[in-house]
């Protein structure tokens, strides 16, 4: 009989899925008034690829808000799948902040969940470099000293969540006698499957806890999107 040849089959890709890895590539990039977002997602060992990219970010007004355009690539065959323009207007974060209060009202401890799961979290590579002027030598270098003390303090609070596996590479030049602002982060990370869906069934059982907490999470989710 063919069934049993496929049940095993379907346990070994089971098995294969469960114990890869989600690797994340999140890169930032700042080069005067042009801005770039990219978030590469690889699992399954390199045979599942996406990209999403944000390569327009433009501040239009304060009613508008920000114009943000969109694209889903999947990077095994370079084919564009998803595209999009938004207009992230203040009305909409603050919503979505509203949101965000009541998911968090209707978890049982949710910021223990969120600390449990970034602990299985590993950084394996972060480069973050900052070009950074403002006319006037020494303000420019009272101003990348700053700089250094906001990464160090942001780095700090991040890896008290997130386990290190690399050196950091941190940089910051000067930019003398210059007005400018450049900055490139790349971040790496790598989280196993099997503990994203632990993840998914923890925070299910914790949204359960709350009288009414699965009916409230499904109506703003599915009101969200």
């Amino acid at each position: 009989m063919i069934w049993p040849w496929i049940a095993g089959a379907a346990v070994v890709l089971l098995i294969i899925f469960v114990s890869s890895s989600i690797q994340l590539r999140f890169t930032i990039m700042r080069m005067e008034q042009d801005d770039e977002i990219i978030l590469d997602v690889h699992t399954m060992y390199g045979l599942v690829k996406r990209k999403l990219a944000i390569p327009v970010i433009k501040f239009l007004n304060m009613e508008e808000g920000v114009k943000l355009k969109t694209e889903v690539v999947d990077k095994m065959n370079e084919q564009l799948k998803q595209d999009g323009k938004e207009n992230i207007t203040s009305k909409k974060v603050r919503e979505a902040f509203e949101n965000m209060q009541i998911l968090l009202a209707n978890c049982f401890q949710f910021h223990h969940w969120l600390r449990s799961t970034m602990s299985h979290l590993r950084c394996t590579r972060l480069h973050w470099k900052t070009n950074v002027g403002v006319g006037d030598a020494a303000e420019t270098a009272m101003t990348a000293g700053m700089v250094w003390g906001l990464k160090s303090s942001l780095l700090g609070f991040l890896f008290r969540y997130i386990q290190l596996e690399t050196r950091p590479v941190i940089q910051v030049v000067p930019q003398y006698n210059k007005v400018m602002l450049a900055s490139e982060i790349q971040f790496l990370a790598k989280i196993r499957v099997f503990y994203v869906l632990l993840a998914m069934l923890r925070l299910l059982s914790r949204i359960l806890k709350v009288k009414g907490g699965f009916r409230t999470w499904r109506r703003v989710l599915f009101k969200a999107s």
